[in-house]
């Protein structure tokens, strides 16, 4: 699923769902830092054509970046993920020489053969991430809409080594209440340094 990607964040006593906005799959996961007990819910998806903007939203490109590697959208993108599960090695082999080839991703992630992803901010997130980290081991291969809330998260100030926890909550249709303190979309992507031109 390449392309544009939406990810709200919801406030926990938000959960319940609203008016669907989204079209083909939709990943929900709660999200927790370390030791602050501060949690959101992320919901990613792509938005229905004709469908309102989603202000509060966390608007960016993500590219399957082993669909095809000479894709001119790989230059572009936010978010670069991979589908094929790795053994840790070659995940952080892959990651570090995508978001190499690749400076304005943000974050880069892909699937461990032994369960849960690794993910790696790029270049255009300013240091917000450190090293490669494993993380969201409850969230399986087949859900590259984990790659687009893990930027969410960078988007909200946030840096993956606060990341406590991902864990996949049921599928729902848009709705609830935006996460406290959230800003507009373009005031926080220029604040955490993602903005990209």
């Amino acid at each position: 699923m390449s392309g544009l990607v939406v990810v709200r964040l919801l406030a926990p006593e938000g959960e319940a769902a609203g008016p669907g906005h989204w079209v083909g799959p939709v990943l929900r996961v709660r999200m927790g830092a370390v030791g602050s007990g501060a949690e959101v819910i992320a919901e990613a998806g792509q938005v229905r054509a004709g469908a309102r903007a989603l202000p509060e939203g966390d608007e960016h490109c993500a590219v399957n970046a082993e669909a095809a590697p000479e894709n001119r959208r790989l230059a572009c993108a936010d978010v670069l993920y991979g589908v094929r599960p790795r053994p840790p090695a070659s995940a952080v082999h892959w990651l570090t020489g995508v978001t190499a080839r690749h400076p304005s991703c943000a974050l880069a992630a892909v699937p461990l053969s032994g369960g849960g992803w690794l993910a790696l901010a790029g270049s255009a997130a300013r240091g917000r991430g450190g090293g490669p980290r494993v993380v969201a081991e409850a969230v399986g291969p087949d859900q590259p809409l984990l790659a687009s809330c893990l930027h969410a998260w960078l988007v909200e100030g946030r840096a993956l080594a606060e990341l406590a926890y991902v864990r996949p909550l049921r599928q729902a249709a848009a709705g609830g209440r935006t996460a406290a303190g959230a800003c507009a979309h373009s005031r926080r992507r220029a604040s955490a340094g993602l903005v990209t031109s």
